[in-house]
């Protein structure tokens, strides 16, 4: 008997039905001499460290740094009876299917239930990326032996453990001294979350800090020929400019406009090329995720679980947690049939495409173990979806369709001027076609401060050697601005380059090796499977609040930034682990080696922990309370603050007093759970005239209220 273990219940009834379909038999899906089954993700967790040893039951800094492996796990408890029945299966099969999702911690989850269970079967591998009926047949036909993938796991499990003993014994040596100050919360600390909080942290604080200054550019006004035009002064080599390239002596740029004004010029340089811009690539998570959230307000984690849905209920797009933005040739040729399915859709029917037209993104040798998010041939009814369904959905299938689209086409004119030794620049474009934009219809982006405004009808006519004048001279004044704190989508397009944000040159090398072969990321943390949850987490312990979309450290958060040293919120931890992990995956390392390296560098660490003077939030839990109803924009939790009521989520918040009356918790969650209030008496105008009236929910989403008067009120 072949025993096929998928990672979901969901996968595991597309392999059934690959095989030919089968009858349902509570755990597994019997499909004659195939039996599939399935797991939930994770189906053992680790052990309490005081199974280990049962001194870690205490919280005390002795037993620092918390010994924790080899790793102990147990049945997870809402998962006793299934996973029981798939170990029963796994004793009775001749070979076993591992259906894990194609990456190393699919590999994971599915071995250590198979080392669990003290498996001795041959064990294959099947990679499934793509659900529909089609793409899992082919997968099935293209069984490897898992023993291939030993090194996926060995990776998985080194991070796992790895983390586990990290994070649990910082958070205790922060915790104890924090607590032993007074604090009653726990300070969490992690490999991934606590950098991705020193990015917050470090980007609120520059925002607050900036002071505001002025910097100076000059531009000519030429006459050339029979036309005029603007052009840039470039400064020369020598110029006083600060670190981004900025003069900030007005008196200097005043001296080079009297230089050039009313001076003779002349075209050094001129050309006038044809180009064209391809249409950007389909989908992985992260780039989906941050367009939700700038388009639609929509969190990491929200987009996530709606792509999940996607894929598994309704089979419509390909797997969701992918890292990579390429296509494979064979998608290609599957095109015409996708293509098809999409145009049958009202949504889609007006795109315009050629599937023989083959964009970048087609392309098997960058194709990772998983491929771009794209559509199946299995469109859903855009009207039985969701909104937030529905949005990403749209959004997946139209980056999809414009690989069939032409490219935007048009001419750029650039050129160089000088007057009386100074060089001015000079550069303007006409679109010849909208190519994909047009179907797009997206706002054209705001041209930067680094070139002057022209007139392509002008500057393409100019040829070398042409004299002119420079009519006039202008200085721009133009204000510095602070570092824009992040949002969601900003936040997650730093994970994905982090090393950007780091100064030693050592670990910025190392962060931009692990990535060289993933063009979508350039020195990251996290995965496109985590990142949502580390937002979320920060969220959940009260580290971070979002306040008009914006993510801002709390005063808990600041804190523990304050208390921790560089090496824990910088990407430090990542950037020294990859290194190990490679080894391990190469077989020149040991996990047990680098787990033991690990405790040599956590007993250093932990030696001498400093929390300093910690005021944060002091609640027996740590957490600020929240209401019971959630959110009624996005459904996360709102916290309940001395002046505000805010979401966790979004930028949905009800001030505590209006018009002077203080709002009980009572009657917020009244108006959020039933679109208004009670009559609330005691309100008071700006007249100083005391007023009852209802209060009434008018969005949901910004929490905006309005008065509404009963005819009792109104008689008054």
């Amino acid at each position: 008997m072949r025993l096929f273990i998928a990672e979901k219940p969901a996968v595991a009834k597309d392999i059934a039905a690959a095989l030919g379909g089968g009858s349902h038999k509570g755990a597994y899906i019997d499909c004659g001499n195939d039996k599939v089954s399935w797991l939930f993700g994770h189906v053992l967790q680790t052990v309490q460290p005081e199974v280990y040893n049962p001194v870690y039951k205490q919280w005390r800094k002795e037993d620092l740094p918390l010994k924790l492996y080899p790793p102990q796990y147990e049945i997870s408890p809402d998962k006793v009876d299934h996973v029981n029945k798939v170990i029963e299966l796994i004793k009775q099969a001749d070979v076993i299917v591992h259906a894990g999702d194609p990456d190393d911690e699919g590999q994971l989850l599915v071995d250590e239930l198979l080392i669990y269970s003290g498996n001795d079967k041959p064990v294959k591998r099947v990679l499934i990326n793509d659900n529909t009926d089609k793409g899992v047949k082919k997968s099935l036909a293209d069984l490897r032996d898992n023993k291939d993938f030993h090194g996926d796991y060995l990776k998985a499990l080194s991070r796992s453990v790895g983390d586990e003993i990290y994070g649990l014994s910082s958070t205790r040596a922060y915790s104890i001294e924090a607590q032993s100050q007074g604090y009653r919360g726990v300070l969490s600390v992690g490999r991934v979350q606590t950098p991705t909080l020193g990015l917050i942290v470090r980007r609120w604080r520059a925002n607050k800090a900036h002071s505001k200054s002025y910097y100076y550019m000059l531009d000519g006004a030429f006459t050339l020929g029979a036309g005029s035009l603007t052009a840039r002064l470039q400064f020369p080599e020598d110029a006083p400019v600060d670190d981004k390239g900025h003069v900030l002596q007005k008196s200097y740029v005043d001296e080079l406009a009297a230089l050039v004004n009313g001076k003779t010029a002349c075209v050094v340089e001129a050309a006038v090329k044809d180009k064209e811009t391809a249409p950007k690539l389909p989908f992985n998570l992260s780039k989906l995720q941050q367009k939700m959230n700038r388009d639609h307000g929509m969190s990491a984690a929200r987009t996530l679980e709606v792509t999940q849905g996607l894929r598994e209920k309704f089979k419509a797009i390909t797997y969701n947690r992918s890292d990579c933005a390429y296509l494979s040739d064979e998608q290609f040729s599957e095109a015409p049939d996708v293509v098809a399915a999409l145009k049958a859709s009202a949504a889609f029917a007006d795109a315009d495409v050629d599937t023989t037209r083959k964009s970048k993104a087609f392309n098997s040798a960058k194709v990772t173990a998983h491929t771009a998010i794209i559509p199946t041939d299995n469109v859903p009814d855009l009207d039985k979806l969701s909104t937030d369904e529905r949005n990403v959905y749209t959004a997946i299938a139209k980056q999809y369709l414009i690989q069939f689209m032409p490219p935007k086409r048009f001419q750029e004119a650039t050129g160089r001027i000088e007057a009386n030794g100074q060089t001015f620049t000079y550069r303007a474009t006409k679109e010849i076609h909208p190519g994909f934009e047009a179907y797009l219809k997206e706002p054209k982006e705001v041209s930067d401060d680094d070139a002057a405004e022209t007139a392509f009808d002008v500057v393409s006519q100019l040829q070398v050697g042409q004299d002119g004048r420079c009519e006039s001279a202008t200085v721009q004044e133009k204000e510095t601005t602070p570092p824009k704190l992040f949002d969601e989508a900003s936040l997650i397009s730093a994970m994905t380059r982090i090393a950007d944000f780091v100064d030693n040159m050592e670990i910025k090398k190392l962060l931009k090796e692990k990535d060289k072969d993933n063009d979508q990321a350039h020195g990251s943390i996290g995965t496109e499977a985590t990142r949502a949850t580390i937002i979320e987490t920060l969220k959940k312990r009260n580290f971070i609040v979002v306040e008009k979309g914006k993510l801002i450290p709390t005063e808990t958060g600041l804190a523990l930034f304050d208390a921790l040293p560089d090496v824990a919120t910088q990407p430090d931890m990542t950037a020294l682990w990859f290194e190990q992990q490679l080894q391990i995956a190469e077989g020149k390392l040991t996990v047990e080696q680098f787990v033991t390296d690990l405790y040599g560098f956590l007993t250093e660490q932990l030696k001498d922990v400093n929390v300093g003077e910690i005021k944060g939030e002091k609640r027996e839990d740590g957490k600020i309370p929240r209401l019971n109803e959630k959110c009624p924009s996005c459904s996360n939790e709102i916290m309940i603050r001395p002046k505000i009521y805010a979401c966790t989520g979004c930028d949905f918040k009800i001030w505590a007093t209006v018009a002077e009356k203080k709002l009980t918790v009572n009657q917020v969650e009244t108006i959020i759970k039933k679109g208004k209030s009670n009559e609330i008496k005691g309100f008071t105008s700006k007249a100083g005239k005391k007023f009852d009236a209802i209060l009434v929910l008018q969005d949901k989403a910004t929490g905006k209220l309005g008065f509404e008067f009963s005819q009792k009120s109104k008689g008054k």
